[in-house]
């Protein structure tokens, strides 16, 4: 995100939506949710064709569990840039959560086709599809994403819970088709 800032900086624009964003972030990066939601509404406000802010912005909402705001930003986010995994990933999470879990896993595998080596999305998406009760599907997410990324603890403690989940629901309703 700082290369964007350098970019954005490079250009002969109003410095005022650079300032708003830099604190929205750092609030956003500091559990401040709300004083993050003003000044990132702000550099919006100033700059709305900005994908980066309205990323921001939407993970802030899915923080202050404002998921209809958030999900409209993280949709805006990837109108204007559909290049990035990151806004990818958080709008397949924060979709697939709360509102339609397939929906969700599709922008998900969209995250990861643009970068396959997303051990966040991976670890999403196993999430997903433990949901789902498809735990073969996220075993074999959760384990690449430890390929990727072997010493986040997270990541490992998940793998766990899942192997353990999936044993579970095979005990009480017999083997899946998705093993």
């Amino acid at each position: 995100m700082y290369e964007k800032a350098i970019e954005i900086c490079r250009e002969d624009t109003p410095p005022v939506h650079l300032a708003h964003w830099g604190i929205g972030e750092i609030h956003l990066n500091n559990h401040r949710y709300e004083e993050a939601r003003y000044h990132l509404s702000r550099a919006i406000e100033l700059e709305p064709n900005e994908p980066v802010y309205h990323y921001l912005l939407g993970c802030t909402f899915r923080y202050m569990n404002e998921i209809g705001r958030a999900t409209y930003h993280l949709h805006k986010s990837v109108r204007l840039d559909d290049s990035k995994d990151m806004y990818w990933c958080e709008l397949g999470w924060v979709v697939g959560f709360n509102q339609d879990l397939e929906m969700g896993i599709e922008y998900l595998k969209k995250a990861l086709r643009i970068n396959p080596l997303n051990s966040k999305a991976l670890a999403d998406l196993s999430v997903l599809y433990a949901k789902a009760a498809k735990f073969g599907e996220a075993l074999v997410c959760i384990e690449e994403a430890l390929k990727h990324d072997p010493d986040d603890m997270q990541i490992a403690e998940m793998k766990e819970g899942l192997q353990f989940y999936k044993s579970e629901f095979e005990r009480l309703s017999g083997p899946s088709d998705s093993q």
